[in-house]
């Protein structure tokens, strides 16, 4: 019996005549969007009497509009007693989308008489662009019966009758980019600020304000505005870009802010970062504006480098004065009559591990300073952790042994930190060392 009502139902529907449109209508909905935006539009549906199906093709522009994905509506989702139609065919093309629904072969389930039922969503890509100053895009979308093959129609199925609806098409409106635009980049320094900006087409002037007073009016074509011999502080700019589109009119005005710091010297690293505590190693320090003034010095926990030389304005040298704070973490600080810059804890006063005699390399004369120590009522050492050679926590006997043998027998090396100087790894068990 099922069988015969499915044929039945295939039957009517293949049988019917086209009869009024007035009965029912669909239309599309529009929109608007710049290129590279996706924009929907809507098929609703209208109809004054009971709907069993519908078929239609929706055709676009496709100079401008791209289909990029098509989906049920919420009406159609749940038309069938709260689930899909029985038959859905839904297909995208170059040039359109077509769709053939049944809601129901048996006949269990249609749309009643209404208003506003949304059948079918379609996401359209905007790929025509617009000219900058021109007129929007309009690009049209609307029902055909020109897709597929055979082709198909638009047609509303009622009684088991093929109505054709009365249809409304729709444009979606592609939107041309602003005439013109102000985009700008300020940068502080030492004792200039460098304001440049990129503008889609030339301003017929520019204003340049700084804290609020008018200091520059920059010409047609010109990106670029250089504020210079400025005091330290911090300086907050804004541009005015003026266009006269309409010489009768009033002018468009784009603006944009910002802010820069000037400072006249900074830091910015330091190399090496690690040596020994009683100094001597050659040491560069890196940054800016070490020429803004004559008196340009760094230090390093608070005292200067030796023989400082101001290599330019970015480059300082000079040897590494000895530690007065015993090992670890220390500031490097470059200081003028201009002002300052400090990076905290940028370099570290270590030891060598065996080094014991007041002198920064490994050699026998630490074995016998560590012998007379330990035998001999001789000094200790500034660090005494550095006499803890062979890892064993203790400072005894076997420590100056260590050291010979590794210089003349090819012993095993002294433990961390060795050959360069560094910190204890084991500093919450170790001896100090605090010279």
């Amino acid at each position: 019996m099922m069988k015969i009502l499915y044929i039945v139902a295939v039957l009517c529907l293949g049988m019917a005549t086209s009869i009024g449109a007035q009965e029912t209508a669909v239309s599309l909905s529009g929109g608007s969007g710049v290129t590279g935006e996706t924009i929907q539009s809507h098929v609703l549906l209208d109809s004054s009497v009971v709907v069993q199906g519908w078929s239609m093709g929706i055709c676009h522009n496709v100079d401008h509009l791209e289909a990029v994905a098509a989906q049920d509506g919420p009406t159609t989702a749940i038309i069938n007693g709260g689930d899909a139609p029985d038959f859905n065919e839904l297909n995208i093309y170059p040039d359109g989308v077509t769709v053939g629904v049944v809601i129901s072969f048996v006949g269990s389930a249609s749309l009643d008489p209404g208003t506003g039922y949304g059948i079918l969503d379609i996401d359209y890509l905007l790929t025509g662009v617009a000219t900058a100053g021109g007129l929007p895009i309009d690009a049209e979308v609307s029902f055909c019966g020109t897709l597929g093959s055979p082709a198909v129609d638009v047609v509303i199925v009622s009684g088991g009758a093929s109505l054709i609806p009365d249809q409304i098409n729709a444009n979606i409106q592609i939107i041309p980019p602003p005439d013109f635009c102000l985009d700008l980049v300020c940068l502080g320094g030492v004792s200039d600020s460098v304001l440049s900006w990129n503008q889609c087409t030339p301003f017929d002037y520019v204003l340049v304000h700084r804290d609020g007073d008018l200091i520059a009016m920059m010409d047609p074509g010109v990106t670029e505005y250089v504020d210079t011999d400025l005091a330290p502080g911090s300086y907050t700019y804004s541009l005015l870009g003026v266009v006269f589109p309409d010489p009768f009119a009033d002018p468009e005005v784009v603006s944009a802010i910002c802010t820069t710091a000037i400072i006249p010297v900074t830091a910015e690293g330091v190399s090496p970062t690690v040596g020994h505590y009683l100094g001597g190693l050659d040491v560069m320090v890196t940054g800016s504006g070490f020429l803004a003034a004559t008196d340009t010095e760094v230090t390093i926990d608070g005292v200067v480098l030796l023989d400082l030389v101001v290599v330019d304005d970015n480059t300082v040298t000079g040897l590494l004065p000895p530690s007065i704070s015993g090992t670890g973490p220390v500031d490097v600080r470059v200081v003028n009559s201009l002002g300052e810059a400090t990076l905290p804890g940028a370099f570290t006063y270590g030891f060598i591990r065996g080094v014991v005699n007041g002198d920064s390399q490994l050699d026998i004369g630490d074995a016998m300073f560590l012998a007379y120590y330990l035998f001999s009522g001789g000094d200790a050492p500034a660090c005494l952790e550095a006499g803890e050679v062979n890892g064993d926590g203790l400072i005894d006997l076997a420590d100056p042994i260590y050291i010979v043998t590794y210089l003349f027998r090819s012993g095993p090396m002294p433990l961390a930190p060795f050959p360069e100087a560094g910190l204890d790894p084991d500093q919450a068990n170790g001896f100090g060392c605090n010279p």
